[in-house]
């Protein structure tokens, strides 16, 4: 089983499951990595894997100055692989069986911005030109719905209903679709670029479909929706991240602090398991120790 040959086709099947090209690049560096390793090994077939093979890896994935997350990501999609192969009957002894990426319960939550930040940050732009009204409606729709960046990107014109208040993501992770609620400022908003602004960014690509579009009329991509959430977080002077990923936490972790059930955030945000939402919106201790103060009938007695 030829490891370049096997490792383009799994890259073929993700595509076709749907899944992000940000993600299947991520698996694609990832799984390039575990296949120099082998070739440092002498291994050129998957068959002659095992799973001290893998452990041996895992011991020098581990002994590299990155982040817990990265490391995980590293042999997950080793892991992934290996899991299809035997699923699809090409191995039937799964060499990655029992490897534990890393402890789920232990991984920190991600930065979260306090609802006064993100009420600065949305804010920033002027609104005096085409561009800042694009800018602004974005942000409003990342904070409202939560959704992806990639799904954000995704959107296409007739994904929207402005009258119900909802948009229908189309090409969620893992080629899952659901329907996400908009909120009354992030409707306003996309009527407002949808009628004023994206016909005239649209006029040089009379094709295109996406919601979100740059001045030469294609589709924004993620760097140019990270740049612009770095300019107006600057401006508002926030410290920490503002990223597409930080919106979709915070507004997450917003709506558990205003008493919403967490299964509905779950369904939100479009995850499979309710331990992965838990994580999402984990409360700073500080966030606790004052909401225990401002609730607490004891505390409150004079």
């Amino acid at each position: 089983m030829d490891i370049l040959t096997t490792i383009a086709e799994y890259r073929y099947r993700l595509k076709a499951k749907g899944y992000a090209q940000s993600t299947i690049e991520g698996y694609s560096k990832n799984l390039d990595q575990f296949s120099r390793y082998l070739e440092v090994c002498g291994i050129n077939d998957f068959k002659k894997v095992t799973h001290q093979v893998i452990l041996t890896y895992q011991d020098k994935l581990m002994a590299q100055d990155n982040a817990m997350e990265t490391k995980a990501l590293k042999i997950r999609a080793v892991k992934r692989l290996f899991e299809n192969l035997e699923q699809t009957h090409r191995l039937l002894v799964n060499p990655t069986e029992g490897i534990v990426e890393t402890c789920r319960k232990n991984r920190k939550p991600g930065p979260v911005l306090t609802q006064a930040q993100v009420k600065r940050l949305l804010q920033q732009p002027d609104l005096s030109s085409k561009a800042s009204i694009r800018d602004k409606t974005i942000m409003e729709v990342l904070y409202s719905t939560a959704i992806r960046l990639n799904e954000l990107i995704c959107l296409e014109v007739y994904h929207t209903d402005l009258r119900d208040k909802v948009l229908y993501i189309r090409k969620g992770k893992g080629g899952k679709q659901r329907v996400v609620p908009l909120g009354k400022n992030a409707c306003q908003y996309l009527r407002e670029y949808l009628d004023k602004v994206r016909p005239w960014y649209a006029r040089k690509n009379l094709k295109g479909r996406r919601i979100f579009l740059l001045n030469t009329g294609q589709s924004m991509t993620p760097a140019s929706i990270r740049s612009l959430l770095f300019k107006y977080r600057k401006q508002a002077k926030i410290n920490q991240s503002a990223s597409p990923h930080t919106m979709r936490r915070s507004c997450a972790t917003h709506l558990l602090q205003n008493g919403a059930d967490i299964r509905y955030i779950q369904k939100l945000l479009g995850h499979k398991r309710l331990s992965t939402t838990q994580l999402y919106t984990k409360v700073m201790p500080m966030e606790v120790k004052q909401t225990h103060e401002k609730t607490h009938p004891q505390l409150k007695i004079k």
